[in-house]
C-alpha cells in the first residue's frame, strides 16, 4: 500500500504553469525529499499537499483515501502538516510546549470542558503529550 501519492498535479499562477503533471509515491517508512533550485515548485507542491492551494488537475491520495478536495484543517487532523521557512517559536517555551501548541488541530474538546479542566480534557492532554514526546524521542 502506498502511504502517499501525488498523481498528475498541475497548477497555474496568472496563466503560467507552475507545476505540470507532477507525480510521486511515498511508501510507509520511506524517507522522501523534494529538491530543486529556487522557483522549481517545491513550495507549491507542499502547498498543494497541505491543501493551501487547489490543484488545477491531479489527485492526492493518503492511505488509500483521496484527499484532493479535503479541507486544510481536516488534512492536519489526518496528520499531514508542513512548516514554513520562517519558523516562529515562543522564545521562553520549551520544545515540548512549542510542539504542544501545534497540536491544536487534533483537539476534540470544547471550550467549557477545557475551562473546567474536566477529566476528559486531562486524558486528552496526556494523549497529546505522549504523541509529542514520541516525536521528540525520534
Amino acid at each position: 500500500m502506498t502511504f502517499f501519492k501525488a498523481d498528475g498535479l498541475s497548477i497555474n499562477f496568472g496563466g503560467i504553469r507552475a507545476l505540470d503533471a507532477v507525480s510521486f509515491d511515498v511508501e510507509a517508512g520511506q524517507i522522501f525529499t523534494i529538491i530543486g533550485p529556487n522557483g522549481a515548485g517545491k513550495t507549491t507542491i507542499f502547498n498543494l499537499v497541505s491543501r493551501i492551494y487547489d490543484p488545477l488537475q491531479g489527485r492526492l491520495i493518503f492511505r488509500d483515501e483521496e484527499i484532493t478536495r479535503v479541507a486544510p484543517h481536516e488534512i492536519a487532523r489526518r496528520g499531514i502538516a508542513r512548516t514554513f521557512q520562517n519558523l516562529e517559536l515562543f522564545e521562553h517555551a520549551t520544545v515540548l510546549h512549542n510542539l504542544l501548541l501545534g497540536r491544536h488541530a487534533h483537539k476534540r474538546s470544547r471550550f467549557v470542558e477545557e475551562l473546567l479542566f474536566l477529566p476528559r480534557v486531562r486524558a486528552l492532554e496526556l494523549e497529546h503529550r505522549e504523541a509529542v514526546e514520541t516525536v521528540i524521542d525520534f
